[in-house]
């Protein structure tokens, strides 16, 4: 969805942890078989029910996370903590995270400490006038409880933005339940999609 948006971006995410989701133009993808991009690192995705798939990795102008715990890239214990948190039977990921930290490492990703109901409107007032916003996340608003959801909906609603959302079943009910172990993904409030946590699959609905 990134790449469909008039470019250049202005990205923020919540939940940013070590921001490794902000540099999504410095990863390259495979869509089924289309390859995007060139990077050391290339994310797979399988997709199902013809989703509009990009022809390029998008370009990012500006780009901030908010976190309320950051985890700092360049940090080697930070990382090894990161690492721990993988499955043990998913040496794959481990391999995939490493590679992200490496890239992320060059020009890390500026992560600022607070919370999301502080610093949403905030940090998107300094991205710059010529660049589409997008304010996203991934498996955040469950660690809310209702009422803040709800004003965080609110919120990012009111912003002159793009709002992307990968949560799990019912954490934002307006966007429905989800098929077991899968995200609903939704653009501008819209369910769109089912995806795997992880991005390995997207059933566009």
């Amino acid at each position: 969805m990134l790449a469909s948006l008039p470019q250049p971006l202005a990205l923020l995410e919540v939940g940013a942890a070590a921001g490794l989701c902000l540099i999504p133009d410095r990863f390259a993808y495979r869509y089924d078989a289309v390859d995007l991009g060139d990077s050391e690192l290339r994310l797979g995705c399988a997709t199902s029910g013809s989703p509009p798939l990009p022809d390029r990795v998008p370009r990012i102008a500006w780009r901030a996370g908010i976190d309320v715990a950051p985890v700092d890239v360049t940090d080697d214990a930070a990382i090894a903590w990161l690492e721990a948190l993988v499955w043990p039977d998913r040496p794959d990921r481990i391999e995939r995270l490493r590679r992200a930290v490496a890239i992320a490492r060059r020009d890390p990703p500026s992560v600022h400490a607070g919370d999301l109901l502080d610093l949403l409107e905030p940090l998107a007032s300094e991205a710059p006038p010529d660049a589409t916003l997008v304010v996203f996340h991934t498996a955040v608003l469950a660690y809310l409880d209702e009422a803040r959801r709800a004003e965080f909906v609110r919120r990012v609603q009111a912003l002159d933005c793009h709002w992307i959302s990968n949560e799990g079943p019912n954490v934002i009910p307006a966007h429905g339940p989800s098929p077991p172990s899968k995200f609903v993904l939704a653009f501008d409030g819209r369910a769109v999609a089912h995806a795997d946590p992880h991005g390995a699959t997207l059933d566009w609905l």
